[in-house]
């Protein structure tokens, strides 16, 4: 993977999936097999939709509820909640740069950071997305 490209998040209510992958192909011209939609277990309300970019300033800010995202072994995270999950794991025991992860531990898993507050909520991809064009 280029080392500029990006992995953009978005929280996506339900019932606006479906205008959201239009927008997201026929204005923002990305391709729809290259996005993915997740359900998340703790969310009634919202999908997490991911996609690939070199620009991350056309989506952040402009697109409602996106960030940065990273992935490790199935997990997706952002760095903030990363860094409250190692604070939160490690007592201040080592440096966080020096803390290591048991990724297996997060494997299909969505860790952010909300208000301040560490989620970490397994999550489920939807492989078929022609369920939300009916």
């Amino acid at each position: 993977m280029n080392k500029n490209t990006l992995i953009i998040g978005v929280f996506v209510k339900k019932n606006k999936i479906l205008s959201f992958l239009e927008t997201l192909k026929y204005q923002y011209r990305i391709n729809i097999d290259k996005v993915f939609i997740y359900h998340i277990e703790t969310n009634r309300y919202e999908y997490l939709v991911t996609f690939k970019t070199n620009n991350k300033d056309e989506f952040i800010g402009k697109l409602q509820n996106s960030t940065v995202m990273h992935t490790k072994n199935g997990c997706i995270f952002s760095i903030n909640a990363l860094n409250k999950l190692i604070d939160t794991l490690n007592d201040g025991d080592v440096p966080n740069n020096e803390f290591i992860i048991n990724w297996d531990d997060y494997k299909d898993t969505l860790i952010i950071q909300t208000n301040g507050e560490l989620k970490v909520s397994k999550i489920v991809k939807i492989d078929d997305k022609s369920i939300f064009f009916k």
